[in-house]
C-alpha cells in the first residue's frame, strides 16, 4: 500500500506509481489512488523537448503540401462501448474505468443503533437491490486498550522484519510476484490486475476507516513507539491487510485458472495466504496496527477479492461476513478460517452475487493468457 511515503492526500499512491513502464512491480505508470495518475500523462510518454517541438513545426510547414488538397476521406470508428477498446487506451484510462466500474456498485450504510457499525453492500445491476457483503461493528475503546499488550509483544521482531516493513510501505507487489514467478516483461496484465485489486481494496478500506475513526496504538499507549511514521488515517481496519488478502483471494483464482502452468498450485496458494498474513502482522510489529485491525482488514479483503473474481467472470456465490472484534484475539492464519474464526468474532451474513463486468473480464482473460504454455 502506498500511502506511507506517497499518501500525501492520496498523492501518489505509490502502488499505481511504480511499474515504471512495466519494468518493476510497484504499480504502473504514474497512476495514483484515483486511478488517473497525475491526471495527464500517465502512460502517455515523455514530453518532447522544446527544440523537437519547434523542429516538428518547421517540418510540417515543409512537407504538408505533399498530401495534396484537404478533401476529407471516408473513415470508420472503433466499436461502440466495447471492452476491446481497452487495448488501445493508456494505462491511466483503464485504471479510471476499473475504479468507476467497481465503485459504481458499492453502497455503504453507517448504522448508529443498536451498535455503531458500517455495512458494505453491492448494488445489483439488474434489480438495483443492495446485497450486504461485509459488516463491521465499532469496538469499544477497552478492546484497543487490551490489544496494546499484543502490539508491545511484537516489538521484539522489529530488527528481523525491518527490511520487509520498510519495503512494504508501498504496495507489496514484489512479495506476491516472488511466489508466482511474475516478470514485468511477461506478466504485464497480471501485474496490472494485482495493482487494480490493491487500489480498489484501499479505496474500500478508507471508507470504512473514515466512519469507524479508531485511533492508532501510539495515541493510546505511550510505550508502543512506532518504528515508522504513523499513517494519517484511522487504524481499524488495516488497509494493508485488506489489500494483501484481496490480492491473495484474487490470485488464488488466477492460480486455479492456470493449472497447466503450475505443477504445485495448492502450495502456491498456501504461500500466498501466508504472505498476506505476514504483511498484515508486520504492521503490528511496526507499531501502527492492533491485531484486530488485521482481522477486520483480512475479512474485508477476502470479500473485495471475491467481488473482483466475480467481475472477472469467475462466478461464485459470496457469503457475506460480519466482524465483532474480541479484545483477546491475536491475528494468525491458523485462526482465519471457518469455523475457528467464529471464536474471534466472525459470523456469516446472507449470500450475494456479483455480475460479470466486461472491463474486468477483458483484463482477466489477458492475465490468464500470460500463463499459457
Amino acid at each position: 500500500m502506498a500511502y506511507m511515503g506517497g499518501y500525501g492526500g492520496y498523492g501518489g499512491y505509490g502502488g499505481y506509481g511504480g511499474y515504471g513502464g512495466y519494468g518493476g512491480y510497484g504499480g504502473y505508470g504514474n497512476l495514483n489512488a484515483s486511478g488517473m495518475g497525475s491526471l495527464l500523462g500517465a502512460g502517455e510518454g515523455a514530453a518532447l523537448d522544446p527544440m523537437t517541438v519547434q523542429g516538428l513545426q518547421t517540418s510540417v510547414q515543409a512537407i504538408s503540401h505533399a498530401a495534396g488538397n484537404a478533401t476529407p476521406h471516408p473513415s470508420r470508428e472503433l466499436a461502440f462501448s466495447s471492452s476491446e477498446n481497452l487495448d488501445i487506451w493508456v494505462d491511466w484510462v483503464r485504471a479510471s474505468l476499473y475504479l468507476s466500474d467497481f465503485m459504481s456498485e458499492l453502497h455503504w450504510d453507517v448504522v448508529s443503533r443498536p451498535v455503531e457499525s458500517v455495512v458494505l453492500s453491492q448494488r445489483s445491476r439488474i434489480s438495483g437491490n443492495v446485497q450486504p457483503f461485509y459488516e463491521v461493528v465499532r469496538p469499544d475503546a477497552s478492546v484497543f486498550e487490551e490489544q496494546l499488550k499484543y502490539v508491545r509483544s511484537y516489538m521484539d521482531q522489529r530488527p528481523e522484519r525491518t527490511p520487509e516493513i520498510v519495503t512494504q510501505l508501498g504496495f507489496p507487489t514484489p512479495y506476491f510476484a516472488m511466489i508466482l514467478g511474475l516478470n514485468g516483461a511477461r506478466n504485464k496484465k497480471t501485474l496490472e490486475l494485482i495493482t487494480v485489486t490493491q487500489v480498489l481494496a484501499a479505496h474500500v478500506a478508507m471508507i470504512v476507516k473514515h466512519h469507524l475513526a479508531i485511533r492508532r496504538p501510539d495515541r493510546i499507549g505511550a510505550t508502543v513507539l512506532p518504528m515508522i511514521p504513523t499513517p494519517g488515517h484511522g487504524s481499524f481496519p488495516s488497509a494493508h491487510a485488506t489489500e494483501a488478502f484481496a490480492v491473495t483471494r484474487m490470485l488464488e483464482g488466477l492460480v486455479d485458472a492456470s493449472q497447466s502452468h503450475y505443477p504445485d498450485p495448492d502450495k502456491r496458494k498456501k504461500l500466498l495466504r501466508k504472505q498476506a498474513e505476514r504483511i498484515a502482522v508486520s504492521r503490528t510489529v511496526a507499531g501502527v496496527h492492533y491485531p484486530v485491525d488485521s482481522w477486520a482488514g483480512a475479512l474485508l479483503g477476502k470479500m473485495v477479492g471475491e467481488i473482483i473474481l466475480n467481475k472477472c467472470g469467475i462466478s461464485q456465490v459470496m457469503t457475506g461476513l460480519k466482524y465483532e472484534a474480541k479484545a483477546e484475539s491475536d491475528f494468525m492464519l491458523s485462526m482465519y478460517k471457518d469455523p475457528d474464526w467464529k471464536d474471534h468474532g466472525v459470523s456469516e451474513l446472507q449470500n450475494c452475487q456479483v455480475a460479470e463486468s466486461a472491463n474486468f473480464k477483458w483484463l482477466w482473460d489477458r492475465a490468464v493468457d500470460e500463463f499459457d504454455l
